[in-house]
């Protein structure tokens, strides 16, 4: 009976990644992805797939042997705009910047929407090393005026050498401004993970858990708020900075990151494994990156760092578009300061995290990118290292 329902030999898993490969050609020939479904047979099979598992085009349950399986979304249409602000208080920066970038308005009233900052530890430092807590509130005050604050959630899981998310975020401000702008606060370790996978797992390899908050529609939208620093800290990776791509380590259970006192997700190719970590939300309604103090090098946290203060605010609706040009930002700066790092004479393009995410379909190269400014006194030293 089972080989007269798939093929004489085939199993559902084997004929689901036939379907899968097949699903990616769709928007290269041209057709609707209810077209190709038809023409291919696989509606009638009844085993259409979803073209993205994240919060604002949620997917339908697809799994194997228990697991979730995300898919690669389709190839982004259009240009991608990068917004970069230098002038103003924290909120007038971040308002303009998101205005740059396209705006919020896909954002209606009603909708849920999750806000990931980047709270990598809550360790005392020298200098701030997470999301300045003014940048997250300006952007919460930057949804909220597209939807009611009982909709929005501020959601990551810290570092597990720290005692808890919420710990951390009581520590660095961030838990002050969830709670006065009357939004949600959700630690994901304090939720349920799914077991998730991924044909497209090529680095990554293995299983691994993610909130089931991010594989349920909870959220519509997802908005990123990464900090820009340099990484140095993981010896023997090809990571070289931290910002929109990195920060989805957040969506990793924490127990997960390392395993057995090994290095866990932390090999070689972490860069390929952090791109893979995104398609987790692979639709970002927007990023907004917190460039009021880059790391520079020493990064992402730790007791020697050299650090610089540009007071910038960089927004996006693509990551690999705004990662880019925060590199550009990041090799400026260093190079103005005489920091010797890999990052300052790598390409931009080079980029581990930026290659692989351009494979996945999770932004757009050179070409389909542009970069808009105000009141950014270095923008030639920035659009000189943007190559």
């Amino acid at each position: 009976m089972e080989d007269d329902k798939w093929g004489k030999g085939a199993k559902p898993y084997d004929l689901e990644k036939k379907l899968h490969d097949l699903e990616r050609l769709w928007p290269a020939k041209g057709l609707s992805r209810r077209t190709f479904l038809k023409i291919s047979g696989i509606a009638a099979a009844g085993l259409a797939l979803p073209i993205g598992c994240s919060s604002s085009q949620p997917a339908e349950d697809i799994r194997t042997d228990g697991v979730y399986r995300l898919m690669m979304p389709p190839v982004p249409i259009g240009a991608a705009t990068v917004g970069i602000v230098g002038y103003g208080d924290i909120e007038a920066k971040v308002k303009r910047a998101i205005e740059l970038a396209g705006g919020l308005s896909e954002i209606q009233s009603g909708d849920t929407v999750v806000i990931k900052p980047n709270l990598t530890t809550g360790y005392t430092l020298a200098t701030r090393v997470t999301t300045h807590p003014e940048v997250l509130r300006a952007v919460i005050r930057a949804v909220k005026e597209r939807t009611e604050a009982a909709n929005i959630t501020v959601a990551e899981a810290s570092s597990y050498m720290d005692p808890s998310t919420l710990e951390v975020a009581k520590k660095v401000g961030v838990y002050d401004v969830v709670q006065s702008e009357g939004v949600n606060f959700l630690a994901w370790e304090d939720e349920e993970y799914i077991d998730t996978t991924c044909f497209d797992f090529e680095s990554i390899g293995f299983r691994i858990e993610i909130p089931k908050s991010l594989t349920d529609s909870r959220f519509k939208h997802f908005i990123n708020v990464p900090m820009l620093k340099n990484h140095d800290q993981v010896s023997g990776t090809n990571v070289d900075y931290t910002c929109c791509i990195k920060n989805h380590v957040g969506v990793l259970s924490r127990q997960k990151r390392t395993t057995g006192g090994g290095k866990g997700i932390h090999t070689k190719d972490l860069g390929e494994r952090v791109a893979e970590l995104n398609l987790a939300a692979p639709v970002h309604t927007m990023n907004v990156v917190d460039a009021l103090t880059v790391i520079l090098s020493g990064g992402p946290a730790s007791g020697d760092m050299h650090w610089t203060e540009p007071g910038l605010i960089l927004a996006c609706k693509d990551r690999v578009a705004c990662d880019s040009a925060c590199l550009a930002v990041l090799r400026h700066y260093a190079s103005q300061q005489g920091v010797s790092r890999p990052y300052v004479k790598k390409s931009v393009w080079e980029q581990a995290q930026i290659r692989r995410a351009l494979q996945l379909n999770l932004g757009r190269n050179k070409d389909s990118i542009k970069i808009v400014h105000d009141g950014v006194s270095d923008i030639d030293g920035i659009m000189a290292k943007w190559n």
